[in-house]
């Protein structure tokens, strides 16, 4: 016969922690003025972490009375206390943890090479937090732009910010948005704005980056055009210029036409003019947001036992590539807003929905784009 004490070890190694005894290793996590002093074990930091088994085999290691001393300014000192219980006792909870507490736990994780708490967590935040980006799209774009082992939460963010781009571009700190992001969104076939709409935001932007600017255009001399016109000077090719109708052009796109090449102006009048005109310029295409999949989606419908799956629709599907989690939730709101009668063009039922006995509705779901 066989017992698993493991939850006794586990507690055991959380009393270690907590009650300090015999420790032999000082941590100083943060930066001033937050900087936290942390006491641990280096026989169980050694076992549990490639980070601070490397450290602590070296013969150089800072020692103080008797005790290995560690230094880290990378990390968050909230984060790392959490962290470092994970160590002791291999349990963390981060379903409690707010937006900046899950990044800060991923980049601690990844600075201590903990690769499966990283991983765990950088999944965790794709799964479950489609609210991520709402508190501070700017400030977290940045974050994850610029940690390169981000690859999952960096095109997981950018899409989810094509497929709402609200979050972004309603927040009081676009305007901050670093130009290398501006233009890797703007590069976007999935941006979910019309092109007018696109053209404002960076018209927005734009001015925002130069305090002299006049908010007058026509108030503007040449060397404020021209100054306006190196600011956006590499973003004005991903407008999708064709895309903008003759009016919005005249009223949004015409009163900045200093900061466009003629050669531009010429091919946009022609377009607008010419009957048959076929595009030279802009080698963008039209942007199809993730909304377009609405039309693509194909749903059948058949009968399972109410004891399986209990009220309510169930959601299924066959897919031809792996879905996003922009069009996961796409999918499943658009299940959610179907009433359960008066809607054959989507559904083909018999029973629409729960029929008399009580059974439920499947939505077999295929996406084809």
């Amino acid at each position: 016969m066989s017992r698993n004490f493991e939850s006794e070890i586990s507690k055991a190694f959380e009393q270690l922690l907590k009650n300090e005894t015999d420790y032999n290793v000082i941590i100083y996590i943060g930066e001033e003025p937050n900087i936290k002093e942390f006491h641990a074990h280096h026989i169980i930091l050694r076992c549990r972490s490639e980070y601070f088994n490397k450290i602590l085999s070296d013969e150089n290691i800072k020692k103080k009375d008797g005790n290995y001393i560690i230094e880290n300014s990378n990390i968050d000192p909230q984060s790392f206390k959490s962290i470092l219980k994970y160590l002791y006792t291999g349990h963390i909870n981060i379903t409690n943890k707010n937006e900046t507490e899950l990044l800060n736990i991923l980049i601690a994780s990844d600075e201590l090479k903990l690769k499966r708490l990283t991983k765990l967590t950088e999944e965790f935040i794709i799964e479950k937090h489609h609210q991520f980006l709402q508190n501070d799209p700017v400030g977290i774009l940045q974050t994850v732009y610029y940690r390169k082992f981000l690859v999952k939460l960096q095109e997981f963010c950018l899409e989810l910010i094509c497929y709402k781009p609200k979050i972004l571009f309603n927040s009081d700190k676009f305007i901050n948005l670093p130009a290398p992001l501006l233009e890797i969104i703007l590069k976007r076939d999935d941006l979910n704005l019309s092109e007018i709409e696109i053209w404002e935001n960076l018209i927005k932007w734009g001015l925002s980056q130069e305090q002299e600017f006049n908010q007058e255009i026509s108030q503007w001399n040449q060397d404020d055009i021209n100054i306006f016109k190196g600011i956006l000077q590499k973003f004005i090719p991903l407008i999708r210029f064709y895309e903008i109708s003759s009016e919005d052009y005249y009223n949004k796109v015409k009163p900045y036409e200093g900061i466009l090449s003629k050669e531009l102006i010429d091919e946009i009048l022609k377009f607008h003019m010419v009957p048959g005109y076929r595009r030279t310029l802009n080698i963008y295409g039209p942007r199809h947001s993730n909304y377009g999949i609405i039309n693509n989606i194909r749903f059948r419908t058949s009968l399972i036992e109410p004891s399986l799956s209990g009220p309510g629709i169930a959601l299924t599907g066959s897919i031809n590539r792996s879905w996003t989690a922009a069009m996961m939730e796409q999918a499943i709101s658009l299940v959610h807003s179907l009433p359960l009668t008066g809607r054959s063009e989507l559904i083909d039922s018999e029973s629409n929905g729960r029929d008399n006995d009580g059974h439920v509705m499947i939505l077999n779901v295929n996406i084809n784009y």
